[in-house]
């Protein structure tokens, strides 16, 4: 689990350990899920990869979504300039985002 580091800091939640071992059950890897502290460091971050051709199409789009939903604060209008229906948005922006405006 290189990806964790030797001092990641464990949150200590549950449903994100239940997530962690069915990374590493199928995809045999874990990313957790990094605090989200500008839109611009996510944008750079999502470019870096992007760049380095380590993203799936389904996290591409997962993150893509994300990001837009961070500046639009609205599901509707990240939808319309996405081009996506509003339920596909909503089920790809993380949850973490999306907060409590469900």
């Amino acid at each position: 689990m290189e990806n964790l580091g030797r001092d990641y800091p464990w949150p200590g939640n549950f449903r994100e350990l239940e997530q962690c071992v069915r990374n590493v059950l199928i995809r045999h890897e874990y990313r957790p899920a990094v605090a989200e502290s500008s839109t611009a460091s996510a944008a750079e971050r999502l470019a870096d990869e992007l760049d380095r051709g380590v993203l799936s199409a389904d996290d591409l789009l997962r993150r893509y979504c994300t990001l837009v939903y961070s500046r639009t604060r609205n599901l509707e209008e990240t939808a319309r300039r996405l081009g996506l229906d509003r339920r596909t948005v909503k089920a790809k922006v993380d949850p973490k985002v999306l907060g409590s405006r469900i």
